[in-house]
């Protein structure tokens, strides 16, 4: 086998590679500015549903805490919750300010085996459900589970407040059924 390759360089500046006229997407191309640690923050593409809830998918978490009190007057919660850890704090930032619903972003304490910081972006309660809502239609791996979210929220009366005898044992009931349903999910 014979490779003939007909390269012109010679009016390419000193040291340029045969990349540098065609390669728009290396990121030392894209506009950054300085972070207050230093490092350069990358233009982000515009915002997609499609691409939040592949980043969804794949890193994100659909769950139902199940929360006991020690105060034995203090009954059993069930709490919706929907959450993604990552390393990079601005791909958070831009799912966050995407989506634009209340969350928050915090640090997660490090520990040896992390290199970088670590930082999730956890919804609970309504603002989870409208998370998982706005992304469902195009989730693919977690589909179910966000089914079985909003499912949850509907029958077992997500958002409502118990009241001063607590909760009937019929929703509690539910609640529990979603929770267990939920965790065989995973």
């Amino acid at each position: 086998m014979n490779f003939d390759f007909n390269l012109d360089l010679a009016d390419a500046p000193l040291g340029a590679s045969v990349f540098d006229a065609t390669d728009t997407a290396h990121p030392a191309s894209l506009p950054a500015a300085q972070t207050k640690a230093g490092r350069r923050r990358r233009a982000n593409p515009p915002f997609s549903l499609e691409w939040a809830a592949g980043f969804a998918d794949g890193e994100g978490c659909i769950c139902i805490v199940k929360q006991r009190y020690d105060d034995p007057k203090r009954k059993l919660t069930y709490r919706l919750s929907f959450s993604i850890s990552q390393n990079d704090r601005q791909v958070l930032e831009h799912f966050y300010e995407g989506l634009g619903i209340r969350g928050g972003i915090f640090d997660v304490g490090r520990i040896v085996q992390h290199n970088r910081q670590v930082y999730t972006l956890n919804y609970t309660g309504v603002n989870a459900l409208k998370a998982i809502a706005m992304l469902q239609p195009h989730l693919i791996r977690k589909r179910l589970e966000a089914q079985t979210a909003v499912d949850y929220w509907q029958q077992g009366q997500g958002g409502k407040r118990p009241g001063r005898l607590g909760w009937p044992s019929a929703v509690i009931a539910i609640r529990e059924r979603f929770y267990k349903k939920m965790k065989s999910l995973k």
